[in-house]
């Protein structure tokens, strides 16, 4: 005998519960699967078994961590070294995610001394995101398959699942770690996935009560210091895997959803800059500029100037700046693509002929940077190029940077003509 199912459509809980209606956009929809079976559950959700230590602490901790803490300050008060133990380990903390887990051992954007690895992994472990290795497995899996359902936390299942869902379930068993060969063999990194949890509980948690014990306040130690902080430093981590993949600017690639968000990367140590990661991840840097908030990009400056981080790599301009063309030429032609023709024959014209000297200048600039990086390469090896050669590859990388950016202000001011025109109007 066949049961026949019943299904509740999207539309029908939108009806019910209106204020699911902001995350329902998308195909498939952002934040619940089609539809819903008679028996309650969620077509097409993850069929694999819930981590329930997981779903536990992460639902439990935000309780402890948020109405705990407003529950002992309201009763007790706040104490001045409450909040800074909290702000203190939030920033110890999150920084050995961002420039640790995240740009040293998923990226490998830098090298450093041993003693900032294992500061790095200790106070990593305290984040309670699982060991550098599994993190680093995972985020290499999620810049492999980005926007794909090999995607750890792809943000195509909707906000949620890219912001905590996927956490909540437990690993494919037949997942290894072919991805990190590199991790694998490295005895410190090994050390810290066996005790990773010893030290996030127990350091985690156990640190912060000792320095209220202290004061006299264990309670308000464990609550600002431990599950405040917990909350604080998962959640801003969480932000990146979400909401910096749905909101912000894409300048440098279009070919995934990650985002450059300023305002994400106030909060994140720099992570907000995430279109720009994703365009060249092997960067130490997220934010490029001098005045993008990029703390672990200063932190990690910072190894270098005392000696402790070296071959800090970063980006060629020239190459920065032909991702930056790429994405404005595919604007540029679905702009002129909306001129009918023969109304904007010479304007069209004019953009074209900006567009090609400004490529070509851009050709020259590379060629120019290129040969600077193999002087360069031959000076470490102990060869002596002339003096007047690398100076006069400076002069030439200066002149092709200071008329690619005059091509470019051509470029520009020949599209912002088209805005005159009633067919782009809008646009």
């Amino acid at each position: 005998m066949t049961i026949a199912r019943r299904y509740v459509t999207l539309d029908t809980l939108v009806a019910i519960f209106p204020g699911l209606a902001s995350f329902c956009t998308g195909s498939p929809p952002l934040f619940l699967a089609e539809c819903v079976n008679a028996r309650g559950k969620i077509q097409g959700m993850d069929p694999r078994q819930k981590d329930w230590t997981n779903l536990l602490f992460l639902v439990l901790s935000p309780i402890a961590g948020i109405g705990g803490t407003i529950l002992y300050a309201s009763r007790f008060g706040v104490q001045w070294w409450e909040p800074t133990l909290c702000l203190t380990l939030f920033f110890a903390i999150g920084l050995s995610i961002g420039s640790g887990y995240h740009r040293y051992f998923s990226h490998r954007a830098y090298e450093c001394h041993p003693a900032v690895e294992s500061v790095m992994l200790f106070f990593g472990a305290m984040a309670l995101q699982n060991s550098a290795l599994q993190w680093s497995r995972d985020h290499r899996e999620h810049h492999r398959f980005v926007d794909t359902d090999r995607d750890p936390y792809n943000i195509k299942r909707g906000f949620l699942w890219a912001h905590i869902l996927w956490i909540f379930y437990k690993q494919d068993p037949d997942r290894n770690f072919d991805a990190v060969p590199d991790l694998k063999r490295n005895p410190r990194v090994m050390w810290q996935h066996r005790y990773a949890r010893v030290i996030g509980i127990g350091v985690g948690l156990g640190l912060p009560t000792l320095v209220g014990a202290f004061f006299g306040r264990p309670l308000g130690g464990l609550l600002w210091g431990g599950f405040l902080r917990i909350v604080l430093v998962h959640h801003t981590t969480f932000f990146i895997n979400s909401l910096a993949h749905m909101w912000g600017a894409r300048p440098y690639s279009t070919e995934n959803t990650a985002r450059d968000n300023w305002f994400l990367a106030f909060f994140t140590h720099g992570e907000g800059f995430h279109n720009f990661h994703h365009a060249f991840p092997s960067d130490f840097r997220n934010g490029i500029r001098w005045y993008h908030w990029d703390p672990n990009k200063w932190l990690i400056q910072s190894f270098r100037a005392t000696r402790l981080a070296r071959n800090l790599r970063v980006t060629p301009p020239p190459l920065v700046e032909n991702a930056k063309l790429k994405v404005a030429a595919a604007v540029t032609e679905a702009r002129l693509a909306r001129v009918p023709t023969g109304i904007a024959d010479d304007l069209r014209a004019r953009a074209e002929q900006a567009r090609a000297r400004m490529e070509e200048t851009l050709n020259l600039w590379k060629e120019a940077y290129a040969r600077a990086c193999e002087l360069k390469a031959a000076k470490r090896t102990g060869q002596r190029p002339p003096s007047e050669t690398m100076r006069e590859i400076r002069r030439q990388m200066r002149e092709y940077e200071r008329r690619f950016r005059a091509t470019r202000l051509e470029w520009k001011a020949a599209l912002d003509r088209f805005t005159d025109l009633p067919a782009v109007q809008g646009f």
